[in-house]
């Protein structure tokens, strides 16, 4: 194991991609964690030495989602214990991120439950932006709205988001399993629209959702495919009233 991390870190360092057998070596190396985590160090310091960047997520708008997205508690169906609300104000999403620009935060995502925005919900989170940016200049704002459909990228890039987030979550021959209202390709296609439009992609997993080992490297290498500025890496916390409430 130690050999293959040293490959893999200076592959890393080269920016040159891993061979699949590699991954799935990495995977099935349990044993080895925390040499694992060793060598992701060292290519995370070399990369970004010893920073951190302090984000800080903003809900916008809280449950009655009409996707069925089976890790969600927001999720169509869900009798999980959870705040619904319709949108907050601009002022309101403002007041929140100030607090948490004072308190360190660089970047401040606003987050909505549903399968996608409308063009009022697109001029919301413009309001939204701006009211933000009245107050901090420099801090970066990142939408995550779910699916988006002509323009809207391009709409959010002009009102000043930085970044948009849209986690694939799960492998594609498995995403049926986990969301039938939407597909994988769905995720995929609103990634590419937002860094058509210069918006800063970022997407990610859930892990624990009862995936192989070959869905996590499916997932990575079309990660890897997409190129996104930031990856996520997100482990499920099952709620009760979802279909994943027993995966723990």
């Amino acid at each position: 194991m130690t050999t293959l991390l040293d490959g893999l870190v200076g592959k890393a360092l080269r920016r040159e991609t891993p061979s699949r057998d590699e991954a799935l070596a990495v995977l099935t190396g349990a044993e080895e964690t925390l040499d694992i985590v060793a060598a992701a160090g060292r290519v995370r310091r070399h990369f970004f030495g010893r920073r951190v960047k302090l984000n800080t997520i903003i809900n916008m708008k809280s449950g009655l989602c009409p996707e069925d997205c089976s890790y969600c508690s927001q999720r169509l169906g869900s009798s999980a214990e959870i705040l619904k609300y319709s949108w907050i104000s601009p002022e309101e999403a403002a007041r929140t991120a100030d607090r948490a620009v004072r308190a360190g935060a660089k970047r401040i995502c606003l987050v909505a439950s549903g399968r996608g925005p409308g063009a009022r919900d697109i001029t919301r989170i413009e309001d939204t932006i701006a009211a933000v940016k009245e107050g901090s200049r420099e801090v970066e704002i990142c939408v995550c709205l779910g699916l988006l459909s002509d323009g809207q990228a391009e709409r959010l890039a002009a009102a000043g988001a930085h970044a948009y987030s849209h986690n694939l979550n799960t492998s594609e021959a498995r995403y049926a399993d986990i969301c039938s209202t939407h597909t994988f390709t769905d995720r995929t296609d609103t990634l590419r629209r937002a860094g058509a439009a210069g918006l800063s992609p970022c997407s990610g997993a859930i892990l624990g959702m009862g995936e192989s080992d070959e869905d996590i490297v499916d997932l990575a290498f079309a990660l890897r495919e997409l190129d996104p500025d930031s990856v996520p890496v997100n482990f499920l916390i099952p709620f009760e009233g979802t279909p994943l409430a027993d995966n723990w």
